[in-house]
């Protein structure tokens, strides 16, 4: 039988680093996220064209959230995603 993994919860101090620097904590997440698409293209799990699919479904996604609940932020992130998908489109083509 296999053992769960067990996760810390974050310190008081990550936490606290998280709720007062939002923008820093999404340009991480951007650059991980980009990292975690890259390494899975490069190590043959996914397709760069499934990559570009994913990505445009996630961009979909979020346009639809900011339709519904009229979010600006949802519409900007959609636009980051289509960003980063046009860039990975013209990086591998």
């Amino acid at each position: 039988m296999a053992k769960k993994k067990v996760r810390a919860r974050p310190s008081s101090d990550l936490l606290k680093l998280l709720a007062t620097r939002p923008r820093a904590v999404a340009l991480a997440a951007l650059h991980v996220s980009e990292s975690v698409l890259l390494e899975l293209e490069a190590s043959e799990l996914l397709s760069a064209a499934e990559i570009r699919g994913l990505l445009k479904d996630a961009s979909m996604t979020l346009r639809n959230a900011a339709e519904q609940a009229d979010n600006r932020s949802c519409l900007v992130a959609s636009e980051i995603v289509d960003s980063m998908r046009e860039n990975f489109k013209r990086n591998k083509t």
